[in-house]
């Protein structure tokens, strides 16, 4: 570090390209892990149960790594460990066999887990930033999913998709060199003799309630992007169109998680959500009713929008409604439930009506999840969302500087 950085400004530069090379690795893998299921000869509802194991998966061991990290083991470890763990795995993708490429993508999912420990690991150097720096930093992830995503998807089009692993594997190693070198772990944060007095609930009740909402908003999003790729391809598109609408969310993220500190002077974290969620009931009800590929792929750029307000909504709510100490308790059971434990459903059901019903009828049932799911955030929700005292440092009202 030169002497003209101070520290205040030291970790931004390792956040945001941590998040950065995030985006980047897992848009050569996730935006296809539907169509490489589906190409080893996966069945719609074969694929729902994989991914519902993955779901689990990554629901157990991201609460048990989120436990450890907030308790003994160092979180930025961990993410590095991941990132190796992964980078192995993604290499027996190359192995044929239905049953091979569900096996590994389950491993895939247990040992990515502890992933999620990025977004408590940025919240605790950006203590005493203003809240509106996550989003920031953030929209990096969703910046580098866009470039990613397309290039991946054009040479997965050109030379199959049996390129996915060694497309992955040298991208998560990058990551986590990155963490190795630019994340040092962190100290933990001081508790006063004054606060330690004090009973708090582990689980506020208030945090409780508004994981059914994530639930909710999860199951529908399970249902909804992971055979919105299966229909994307019957309706004739290839890997460079689903990697395509993969981006095109991505790159309506970018600006919407920009703007955020504009958004929040005027509406709650509460409403953002309830908003978005709003979005996304418009968007399945035009996939129901949508016959072409194209057409399909570029609603995600709604989709993209409604993404960046539930998803930064729900992580600044989690923030706020739980204590400091379980900061990546809270985060941990925020993601396991709207990431690991909805998409259990969600997969499971999605498959079963889409190769049942068809895709019409599964979206519209997924509307009505995500309806609920506003509903319900927008009654149990406080308004505005103060955080505790020990907390205030993070209640700065100005906006950052744009970072570069």
């Amino acid at each position: 570090m030169t002497p003209a950085t101070s520290p205040a400004e030291a970790p931004y530069g390792g956040l945001n390209w941590t998040y950065v090379l995030l985006g980047v690795a897992d848009g050569t893998l996730l935006p296809f892990i539907p169509l490489l299921l589906v190409e080893r000869g996966l069945s719609p509802s074969a694929i729902g149960l994989v991914l519902a194991a993955c779901a689990s998966a990554s629901f157990t061991v991201g609460i048990a790594c989120a436990y450890l990290a907030d308790r003994s083991l160092s979180a930025e470890r961990m993410v590095v460990f991941a990132t190796a763990g992964a980078a192995a795995t993604a290499l027996l993708l190359v192995f044929p066999g239905a049953a091979t490429v569900a096996l590994v993508v389950i491993a895939l999912s247990f040992v990515r887990s502890p992933l999620m420990l990025l977004d408590p690991i940025a919240l605790r150097r950006l203590l005493h930033a203003p809240r509106t720096d996550y989003a920031r930093i953030r929209l990096r992830t969703s910046a580098g999913w866009a470039a990613s995503s397309v290039a991946s998807g054009a040479l997965l089009q050109g030379f199959g998709l049996r390129l996915i692993p060694f497309l992955y594997a040298p991208l998560s190693l990058l990551l986590g060199a990155w963490v190795w070198r630019a994340l040092k772990p962190a100290p933990r944060e001081a508790t006063t003799p004054a606060a330690s007095q004090v009973r708090l609930p582990r689980i506020p009740k208030a945090f409780a309630i508004f994981l059914v909402s994530c639930f909710l908003l999860g199951a529908s999003l399970a249902a909804t992007q992971n055979f919105l790729t299966l229909q994307i391809d019957f309706l004739g598109g290839g890997a460079l169109l689903i990697g395509a609408a993969a981006a095109f969310q991505a790159m309506t993220e970018i600006p919407t998680m920009a703007s955020m500190h504009v958004l929040t002077r005027r509406l709650s974290h509460r409403w953002l959500f309830v908003i978005g969620c709003a979005i996304y009931l418009a968007i399945y009800i035009a996939w129901a009713l949508v016959s072409d590929a194209t057409t399909a792929a570029l609603l995600k750029l709604v989709g993209g929008v409604a993404f960046a307000l539930t998803f930064v909504a729900a992580v600044m709510i989690a923030n706020d409604l739980v204590p400091s100490r379980l900061r990546a308790t809270g985060q941990a059971l925020m993601k396991s439930v709207m990431f690991g434990v909805a998409p259990i459903v969600g997969a499971i059901g999605g498959g079963i009506v889409y190769e049942t019903l068809g895709s019409s009828v599964m979206f519209l049932a997924s509307s009505t999840l995500v309806v609920a799911a506003g509903v319900l955030a927008l009654f149990v929700v406080p308004t505005p969302v103060a955080a505790p005292v020990k907390d205030a440092v993070v209640l700065t009202p100005e906006p950052a500087p744009v970072t570069p």
